[in-house]
């Protein structure tokens, strides 16, 4: 049976029952049809042709990212990541391991590297290696001034260069000789890297990227392979939106990732919000690298303005953020397989990792909470707050994926865990591998600063609570303000202002939606505004040189009941957050730990610290702590509570 056959029996099938049961008045909308998910994955099709780029009304974006001008203090957390995450990129491989791949498929003669080749992270996805030190280090060195980075950064696409074929083509492998997910993870990899390395001042980055592009829209042979392809092949649908988005873009890019990525009935599953979508998708075993895909359907709106690919990605994010999603941040599915019977019907087998709604593993057993999933959940979040900034939910999703996986999954020396496991003890990785999570995690912690604040045309959004100074203008006029506190360790935040003269322009402060109540903002030490929780209070006024912004978030724990299939008869299981800090049980040297309470969340005390610590009321051998903060400790984010206790 066809695709088409199938969803047209549907139809007929729907539609009788509107007769039988008159549950169709005339003239009503009709939610398309379900897919039929038992067909073989030849059965489901892309586009296969392109709109015309004249009918393209690209979205209006409300607020531009940083891409410069932001300074992390000393006193914050991030300043630390950043650091630490030069470290990972300088003490991993060095550039003549990074260029190897790419100097076998050249000819080019070399001395192999002391280190060898990692096995299927180097030799089954050739060049990822090379991508991910240009996305880590091209991040960094748009705020941090490190001319060892910056050399070696160079050196890496001057070898690429020297590689490069004369038709414009990069990868280091033969065209006709990709091994599993070469075709679209390392494409998109290199895509990133190169697009990063140009905005970090590169000067020969941008044009590597439009020479392999020119070469890739016409590889006649593999286009139409490419969504069929094994081994997660959703995931280069990314580079050609990227592509097109950046200076160098042309039409062509999106015309090709419409043709032969673009899938419409995805896309109306997803729309209308149906969990197969996700963990059944049929092309390939679902995986969080979904979320990848995600943010390249949503760059087809912010390319075109066709308002198909933004419904289908609000389905697409409310599916994830209700139904895949720890409390904290990380991502509850990842690679995992499932089992179909003899009509079809998919479901998790006794002995498969399948990741069906709420199933919210906790367990190693689970493989959840991989550190790219929320890269990419950050990525997919960042371009709905660029679109719709006064939806503070977009950046709350921001920084609980922030603290509780990007930094909870840097190791002290700068290594980058692969899992946010969500009890037992942290991963310990001894040595670089180039993983995903290596590789998407120094992405993201090279990019920090650009999450603390929003440029709008009017003045400025403050996101996140960073000490940090930004330096931008409005109408022309250069403005800085530094933020300082040391969130989130201490609720009190102030924020001074900088100007030549003075400025009219809206100051907008996100009041978060886990504070406890509404903020009280002072403005030069007289109350201004009140702002309410989940919104953004706007200053809008003159201000001058020297204005001061103070206000305190009301934080206070909050407790969620475990739902997920790790349960434990006789006990329930509750996480604790306070503010968007995820807290972890520790104490005891095994875990599920078993918490002594009658009602946790009214016997958590904060011990004042400044180390964000709670003792629990009646258990002398277990703490709460911030879960991004555990080392080596053996710890719980769901210990155990026995029955119908809080």
């Amino acid at each position: 049976m066809t695709i088409k056959r199938s969803i047209f029996m549907k139809a007929i099938r729907i539609a009788l029952t509107c007769l039988l049961f008159a549950g169709c008045a005339p003239g009503a909308e009709k939610e398309k049809p379900a897919l039929d998910y038992s067909l073989p994955a030849s059965e489901y099709k892309t586009r296969l042709q392109s709109s015309d780029p004249s009918t393209w009304k690209p979205a209006a974006l409300k607020v531009a990212t940083p891409s410069e001008g932001v300074a992390v203090s000393e006193k914050g957390v991030f300043k630390s990541a950043l650091e630490l995450n030069i470290s990972y990129l300088l003490n991993s491989f060095s550039v003549n391991h990074m260029l190897e791949p790419f100097r076998i498929r050249a000819g080019k003669e070399f001395e192999p590297d002391s280190v060898k080749q990692v096995g299927f992270w180097d030799t089954h996805l050739r060049g990822s290696s090379a991508g991910r030190f240009l996305m880590g280090a091209g991040n960094t060195l748009r705020w941090i001034e490190h001319p060892e980075l910056e050399r070696r950064l160079n050196e890496l696409i001057d070898g690429i260069e020297d590689c490069r074929e004369p038709n414009g083509y990069i990868l280091p492998y033969r065209p006709d000789s990709a091994r599993s997910e070469e075709p679209n993870y390392a494409r998109a990899w290199l895509t990133h890297g190169l697009i990063d390395a140009a905005i970090a001042g590169n000067p020969k980055a941008y044009g590597l990227l439009r020479g392999h592009a020119n070469w890739f829209n016409r590889w006649d042979e593999m286009l139409p392979k490419l969504l069929h392809w094994d081994y997660n092949s959703h995931q280069g649908h990314i580079a050609s939106t990227r592509t097109y988005l950046s200076p160098v873009g042309m039409p062509e890019d999106l015309q090709v990732a419409e043709k032969y990525y673009v899938c419409d009935w995805w896309m109306d599953e997803l729309a209308a919000g149906r969990d197969e979508a996700v963990w059944q998708y049929p092309l390939q075993d679902p995986h969080s690298y979904l979320i990848t895909s995600f943010e390249a359907y949503l760059d087809h709106y912010l390319a075109t303005g066709d308002k198909t690919y933004l419904d289908a990605m609000l389905g697409a994010w409310q599916l994830i953020h209700d139904k895949w999603e720890h409390p904290g941040g990380s991502i509850a599915i990842c690679e995992g397989k499932w089992s179909a019977d003899e009509h079809g019907n998919r479901s998790r087998g006794k002995d498969d990792h399948a990741h069906p709604p709420h199933s919210y593993y906790l367990t190693s057993y689970g493989h959840t909470g991989e550190t790219c999933g929320s890269v990419f959940w950050i990525k997919f979040n960042q371009r709905f707050h660029r679109l719709f900034p006064n939806q503070e939910k977009y950046v709350a999703e921001i920084e609980k994926s922030i603290y509780n996986v990007i930094l909870a999954n840097q190791k002290d020396n700068g290594y980058i865990r692969y899992h946010a496991r969500m009890q037992g003890k942290k991963e310990n990785p001894r040595r670089a591998e180039n993983t995903c999570c290596e590789g998407q995690g120094t992405r993201l912690l090279g990019s920090l600063p650009e999450y603390i604040y929003s440029i709008a045309s009017d003045g400025l959004y403050v996101n996140l609570y960073e000490p940090s100074t930004i330096s931008w203008k409005v109408k022309e006029q250069p403005v800085s303000l530094t933020l300082d506190g040391s969130f989130p360790f201490s609720p009190q935040v102030g924020m001074t202002l900088g100007m030549q003269f003075p400025v009219k322009m809206n100051l907008r402060v996100r009041i978060p939606s886990w504070a406890a109540q509404k903020v009280e903002i002072s403005v030069n030490g007289k109350k201004y505004a009140t702002g309410k929780p989940g919104s953004y209070a706007e200053l809008s006024r003159k201000w001058a040189d020297g204005d001061r912004v103070d206000f305190t978030l009301p934080l206070k724990p909050r407790v969620t009941r475990y739902t997920g299939v790790d349960t434990v008869a006789g006990y329930e299981r509750y996480a604790v957050e306070y503010g968007p800090i995820l807290l972890a049980s520790v104490g005891g040297d095994k875990a599920p730990h078993e918490i002594e309470a009658s009602n946790l969340e009214k016997q958590l005390v904060h011990d004042d610290s400044g180390h964000l610590h709670f003792s629990i009321e009646g258990d002398t051998l277990h703490t709460f702590v911030p879960y991004w903060l555990i080392s080596n400790q053996v710890f719980s984010v769901f210990p155990l509570v026995r029955d119908g206790v809080k």
